[in-house]
């Protein structure tokens, strides 16, 4: 077998590369104290450990959960005031200032300021929304400016209805923009409720343990959550994509 044709196999490079960072990680974990750097052993020891005590499936349940909420509703106001403001200027006008805040504000920094207004049980919803709600609605506005005007024309020409209009025109012209920013916000959302939790410490959270594991010097938990962490991500970005494979699927044939 040649080897071009080896190399061109993608689980064969995704072998090699993971194996070559574990390598690394090895390495370091030899070369620094084990109090402050867990090796991959530590890392997984820890992990089967912690699988099976209560408190590591409930902070994860109502961590996800409360992140899951604040992208849904992100998601949903997202796309009702990208609407509205491509149907009427003066709102997009009036939201661009907020928009733009919201990207470029710091995590820590609307945290912290966030603290002063909710308990800190609720920060991770925030923070979700905070993250995904800019995403969803420059991409939706972005997605809606590019529908073709001829396509629009010709549908008002031959007079349909409200509903094949969407599906026809709207639809095909948004949605990949709209799934490409929740592609990217997923991982996001969950990266920045977390690191909201850290600050917030609420109860039953992954923010929390993260933060007991720092305190306590347990490193081995850290990375055992941190790989937690990473592999949640990688999970719910491939529902979304899934969802949206079916989503894509499911309307193309309606359309």
């Amino acid at each position: 077998m040649k080897a071009s044709t080896i190399w061109d196999k993608k689980w064969l490079r995704r072998l090699l590369a993971a194996g070559f960072w574990l390598a690394v990680w090895q390495i370091a974990a030899l070369s620094l104290p084990k109090l402050l750097f867990a090796g991959p052993a530590q890392t997984v020891q820890s992990l089967f450990r912690m699988l099976g005590m209560a408190d590591f499936w409930l902070s994860i349940a109502f961590s996800v959960g409360k992140i899951a909420g604040g992208f849904v509703l992100a998601f949903v106001l997202g796309c009702v005031l990208a609407a509205l403001a491509y149907r009427f200027p003066l709102i997009r006008v009036l939201l661009e200032p907020a928009v733009q805040v919201m990207k470029s504000v710091p995590v820590a920094c609307f945290v912290v300021v966030a603290l002063i207004w909710v308990r800190s049980a609720w920060i991770s919803v925030l923070t979700a929304f905070f993250v995904v709600f800019p995403a969803v609605y420059i991409n939706l506005q972005q997605g809606l400016t590019s529908v073709d005007t001829k396509m629009l024309e010709m549908a008002r020409l031959f007079r349909l209805s409200p509903g094949k209009r969407l599906r026809a025109v709207w639809l095909p012209a948004v949605l990949p923009y709209l799934l490409g920013a929740c592609r990217v916000s997923v991982g996001m959302a969950l990266k920045a409720g977390v690191a909201g939790e850290i600050i917030g410490l609420p109860r039953w959270s992954i923010g929390e343990q993260l933060y007991l594991s720092k305190l306590y010097l347990n490193t081995a938990d850290l990375f055992a959550w941190s790989l937690t962490i990473l592999a949640l991500s990688l999970l719910l970005e491939k529902l979304l994509v899934r969802a949206a494979a079916a989503f894509e699927r499911k309307w193309g044939r309606e359309a």
